[in-house]
């Protein structure tokens, strides 16, 4: 069995899990029971999650992001954050905004505090967050917000093959927002290049975006090449995904913690920087 407590910034999980499993209880894990308050989750053992070979596995990749798209699919509209105390929800329009307000106030920070970052970080951040302003600006309404899992990881992704057939079924939701749901996947193949140490080549990429965007056209009847552009447009937005997620957590951390931790936040914020060139 398999029993999880989460930060107090991720309390949401347990409660979502379950509802989730409701919706959709092929394409992830089954709770056997949850305690809403203290953010307790226990389900049976799941198995082995995906591994190394499976991530180089073009053919896996395939299976996983369809299986994603699948997944947001049948739970698209279906959800009411409101049931969720504690989701954040970001809008890609309002994305430059928060990283202009997440630099000016670690900027107001004590010097020497683990989150203050370098007087050209936060310049490199309000560069960045112009481009975020000028590449959400055309985004279609196609797809509304919706759950965005954030934190689709080949270890996050149980590999069943209890069939003979390898099915995905996905946990870890503490991370989730309320978003664009595209951005969860350049979070998987964000993943793919960091398990693999290499870039996918351009021919693997599309194919993935393409497998992916299928399970979409089909669900909304929506034109291809808007589903395109948007995805393209969404790219832009993992880094700050990961940022306001974590930054959930900094409340309940203590100074230790925060010392010893800081340097994630930190580096979702060097990562969002990079859109600055």
């Amino acid at each position: 069995m398999w029993l999880k407590e989460n930060n107090p910034g991720h309390r949401f999980e347990a409660g979502l899990v379950a509802a989730l499993a409701r919706l959709a209880p092929d394409d992830l894990i089954a709770p056997i029971a949850v305690d809403r308050e203290r953010s307790w989750l226990l389900t049976d053992d799941q198995g082995t999650t995906l591994t190394h070979p499976d991530v180089r596995h073009q053919p896996t990749r395939r299976i996983v992001v369809r299986a994603l798209a699948h997944l947001q699919c049948a739970l698209l509209g279906r959800l009411n954050v409101a049931d969720h105390p504690g989701i954040i929800g970001l809008a890609p329009s309002a994305a430059g905004d928060r990283v202009r307000a997440v630099a000016q106030e670690w900027a107001s920070l004590q010097p020497g505090h683990p989150l203050r970052p370098e007087p050209d970080m936060l310049k490199r951040a309000e560069l960045a967050a112009e481009v975020l302003d000028r590449r959400t600006a055309y985004l279609s309404d196609i797809v509304p917000l919706d759950l965005e899992l954030n934190d689709v990881y080949p270890a996050n992704i149980f590999a069943d093959r209890s069939t003979g057939v390898l099915r995905p079924r996905f946990f870890d939701v503490g991370n989730a927002i309320w978003g664009h749901p595209f951005v969860s996947l350049h979070g998987f193949l964000d993943s793919v290049v960091e398990w693999t140490r290499a870039p996918l080549s351009r021919t693997d990429h599309d194919e993935l975006l393409d497998v992916y965007l299928a399970a979409w056209r089909d669900h909304l009847d929506a034109d291809p090449r808007l589903l395109r552009d948007d995805i393209t447009a969404t790219e832009a937005l993992v880094g700050v995904h990961r940022l306001v997620s974590w930054l959930r957590l900094v409340p309940y951390a203590d100074p230790i913690e925060l010392r010893t931790r800081a340097e994630i936040p930190r580096q979702y914020l060097a990562r969002v920087a990079e859109l600055a060139g």
